[in-house]
């Protein structure tokens, strides 16, 4: 879905404000892009190397490689994620009447200066687990080759997420102390069926059909005191369900003994939103003003295109995996609805192509039938550099034990932060013309722990 922007507003030194929407990158995000959850734990222990690895999850990585998985193979996967936010508030920015050209100045000498916040930070954290895969693979007898079936479900997308922030405001007039809290929840799934089949002894070519459903929920609530003057409350909640189709395509080859390389191309998905909207408002000082209101709006956001490429390198008993992602997210365009189309120039403005690269080893000892793995990766955010402080990274570690020659556990820790910003346009003070506009800028810190397990059985 679309993020809902945080609507800030408070009476200014008793000037009439409007109450506006931000107009930064909040009033366009969308859940959907960019937030690859990842899955199977060999492959995330490895830094989300998968374009060559042979499992279940070959399925969604790069169907080419079902061929490769010799017997019937049930796999099955758990994730626990711990999600970290914390927030920092900046200065006030004031800009003069946008629509002109008068330039940037104080048209109230003197009452606005020095007015900032002067206590802005704020933590919280979530966790949850949530079954990550299921897969079944199927060879098929044949004369040469292999043909190999898969289908099951993936966990491709998290919408756990949680944010607060603070912010309190002194002057010689009035205190003004506000608090926002945002909880998110949900995901989104891949429900593929596939296969993967030899074209000749060392390459292979596979397909994978997809279905996508997943809900997401969102909850928002402002409060807003100000001792001498009002109370101002919002709270808003979003849920949207999601159904979708798309393909992916794959294909492998072994150079020799020593070298692997494959590629894989994602179609665009169609993704079918349905949207319900409850919106609650509170306001009062010498009055009171209430307002509670319903909505019900269905649209089509439309993801591109994602390209991979991977290689796999085999030493003796040591292994080390490189992929790389392309996906140009201002391609990302919604339809259906025309005022969602009316977002799709804010998207091409804000968002930018986005080079996934991930890298990752494994150790084998046989003579233990124990594997250790650890990898890094950067996944830029897909907006563009105005909008990030540190890039979004992380690194991986895990380990594999393999029980009677037909039974693998798999088990990752991945860490991944980055630093984000936004503007909030809260407040515009009139008094004639032109306006006084007053931003917040929004820093968060984001961390994230992911735990994976993940069990196969092949008979």
């Amino acid at each position: 879905m679309k993020s809902v922007s945080i609507c800030l507003t408070f009476l200014l030194f008793y000037l009439v404000p409007a109450v506006v929407q931000a107009d930064y990158i909040e009033s366009v995000e969308e859940i959907t892009a960019g937030n690859f959850f990842g899955y199977g734990a060999r492959q995330m222990a490895m830094g989300g190397t998968g374009l060559m690895s042979i499992d279940g999850a070959s399925l969604f990585y790069n169907p080419a490689n079902l061929a490769r998985i010799p017997r019937i193979e049930f796999n099955l996967g758990m994730s626990n994620q711990k999600f970290n936010d914390e927030s920092s508030i900046r200065n006030i920015r004031k800009v003069v009447d946008r629509n002109s050209v008068i330039p940037t100045v104080d048209i109230y000498p003197g009452r606005f200066e020095g007015y900032s916040p002067v206590s802005g930070t704020a933590k919280d954290n979530r966790s949850n687990t949530r079954i990550n895969t299921a897969l079944v693979t199927v060879p098929y007898p044949t004369y040469r080759g292999a043909l190999v079936f898969g289908f099951g479900m993936a966990r491709v997308a998290d919408f756990d997420r949680t944010f607060k922030m603070y912010h309190r405001d002194v002057n010689g007039l009035d205190d003004i102390a506000a608090s926002g809290s945002e909880f998110q929840s949900g995901g989104l799934y891949q429900w593929g069926f596939g296969f993967g089949v030899d074209l000749s002894p060392n390459i292979s070519f596979g397909g994978t059909a997809l279905l996508y459903t997943g809900k997401h929920e969102y909850n928002w609530e402002y409060n807003l005191d100000s001792a001498n003057a009002f109370i101002y409350r919002k709270q808003t909640y979003i849920e949207d369900k999601y159904l979708g189709f798309g393909a992916k395509l794959g294909l492998a080859m072994q150079l020799s003994p020593y070298l692997g390389i494959g590629l894989a191309m994602e179609t665009p998905v169609s993704l079918k939103v349905e949207e319900s909207y409850n919106d609650y408002y509170y306001y009062a000082d010498t009055a009171v003003d209430e307002s509670e209101s319903f909505d019900f709006v269905e649209y089509r956001v439309k993801r591109p295109f994602v390209f991979s490429a991977g290689a796999l390198g085999r030493f003796n008993n040591a292994v080390l995996a490189a992929d790389v992602d392309y996906t140009d997210w201002a391609q990302l365009s919604y339809g259906d609805n025309d005022l969602m189309e009316q977002e799709n120039n804010n998207v091409k403005r804000y968002y930018k192509d986005a080079l996934r690269f991930r890298v990752g080893g494994e150790y084998v000892f046989p003579s233990l039938g124990l594997s250790l793995r650890s990898g890094f990766f950067t996944d830029p955010l897909p907006f563009k550099e105005e909008f990030q402080n540190d890039s979004r990274y992380g690194y991986s570690f895990g380990l594999g034990v393999l029980v009677d020659q037909v039974m693998t556990i798999d088990l990752a820790w991945v860490r991944t932060t980055y630093s984000r910003n936004s503007d909030f346009l809260y407040a515009s003070v009139y008094n004639g013309n032109p306006a006084v506009d007053h931003y917040l800028i929004i820093d968060e810190d984001v961390s994230t722990s992911r735990l994976y397990l993940t069990a196969a059985y092949r008979f």
